[in-house]
């Protein structure tokens, strides 16, 4: 519920979400469900090195 109240009100204002820690396909799916705009966690890719 929590979640839901801050994407919808996210998105009255135009700001765009993120969801973090999306680390299998249920959390990804819900997070599509719920209408958040991008995604990062072990689901979509491991970390990547910071190359300098």
């Amino acid at each position: 519920m929590v979640v839901e109240t801050i994407v919808g009100f996210a998105k009255k204002l135009g700001i765009k979400t993120i969801a973090e820690f999306v680390h299998s396909k249920e959390v990804f799916d819900k997070v599509v469900e719920m209408g958040i705009d991008y995604s990062q966690g072990y689901y979509i890719s491991e970390p990547k090195p910071n190359i300098s």
